[in-house]
């Protein structure tokens, strides 16, 4: 199978570097399309010479993510992690890509290893029935919700619109199911790579995402973790402002506490401020935050500069503001009843 599935073709005869095939689907067989041999999940290296020379350019034009295909296991996660920390990269962060069986069988080691996870529809579907892969889909996000890790789901989204100028009505019920799931992400592939209507498709996409998130009301499915003290302070700055009925802003240097806000999922908007556009870019990936840039290094005067932003933007409500846990520090959490209306 190539391309998603969309073609289908029969080995007839086969040996040393030829084989026959015979079309089974009527499709066109284009450049640099994936093959999927039905059954078989083939060891192959997932790193190779060619994925070296693309993490080296990735870390010179300071690529904020990379995304590693047909991961394995923990392994090879931790592969590339090695490899960025060799080439003085620590802070790319590393999506891996959910796409075969071995991956779906070791997904909570994938899952505990990766910065962020994305579901490959397309692929899955190669190797699994049609029918089998909403049920995947649930299971990979439920588990990334739960262990607070952040979610993409790919692969015809809005696929009918490679040639249509309107999504159909299935479409858009698979995206307003994804968005109740609670994805971090939907991400268009094919649709604004070769479609014929790619600026429509995103304003689609983006018109169907507005129009069902505010019905929509989040589900408190993380889990915490024991011993965890950064969870369980995000977790109770989170039911600070929900019980305040406020909003919550965090000053953040790397993204990684504004990060752990948003895993629980809160019912209440969550801005995030920080004088580096690396974090802020990275931020922009992950559910429920609305970024600011500010100038200040210093936490303190950053979450001050972070206050007088959100009361411009909303003035009059209550704010619940921090920053991120620091060894052996005095921590601020400040209650802020702002009088701008």
């Amino acid at each position: 199978m190539m391309d998603d599935g969309r073609v289908v073709l029969r080995v007839l005869e086969g040996g040393g570097e030829r084989v026959s095939l015979k079309a089974l689907t009527d499709a066109t067989i284009t450049s640099r399309k994936n093959i999927v041999i039905q059954g078989r999940d083939l060891e192959l290296p997932t790193i190779t010479e060619r994925e070296v020379e693309a993490v080296k350019f990735a870390v010179q034009e300071g690529f904020d993510y990379i995304g590693l295909s047909y991961v394995r296991g923990a392994e090879d996660i931790s592969m590339l992690k090695g490899m960025l920390l060799s080439l003085g990269a620590k802070d790319i962060g590393i999506i891996a890509k959910i796409e075969t069986p071995t991956a779906v069988n070791r997904l909570e080691e994938i899952v505990d290893s990766a910065d962020i996870i994305l579901v490959a529809r397309g692929d899955l579907g190669m190797y699994f029935s049609l029918e089998e892969i909403p049920r995947l889909q649930e299971r990979i996000v439920d588990l990334c919700i739960e262990k607070g890790k952040p979610v993409i789901v790919a692969t015809q989204i809005l696929g009918s619109m490679v040639e249509s100028p309107v999504p159909t009505r299935g479409e858009i019920i698979d995206v307003v199911s994804a968005i109740r799931q609670g994805v971090d992400v939907l991400m268009l592939t094919g649709e604004t790579a070769i479609g014929r209507y790619p600026v429509e498709v995103v304003k689609w996409l983006s018109k169907i995402i507005e129009t069902y998130e505010p019905d929509i009301i989040p589900e408190r499915r993380r889990k915490l973790r024991d011993g965890d003290v950064r969870d369980r302070f995000a977790y109770g700055v989170v039911s600070l402002a929900e019980s305040l009925d406020a909003v919550i802003g965090v000053y953040t240097r790397s993204g990684r506490t504004a990060m752990r806000i948003a895993s629980f999922r809160p019912r209440c908007r969550i801005f995030s401020a920080s004088n580096s556009k690396r974090t802020l870019r990275k931020l922009a990936l992950i559910w429920g935050i609305e970024s600011i840039m500010v100038s200040s290094k210093d936490y303190e005067e950053g979450l001050d500069e972070l206050q007088s932003r959100i009361e411009r933007l909303i003035g009059g409500k209550i704010m619940v503001l921090t920053y991120g846990l620091r060894e052996e520090a005095l921590h601020t959490v400040r209650i802020v009843q702002s009088r701008r209306a």
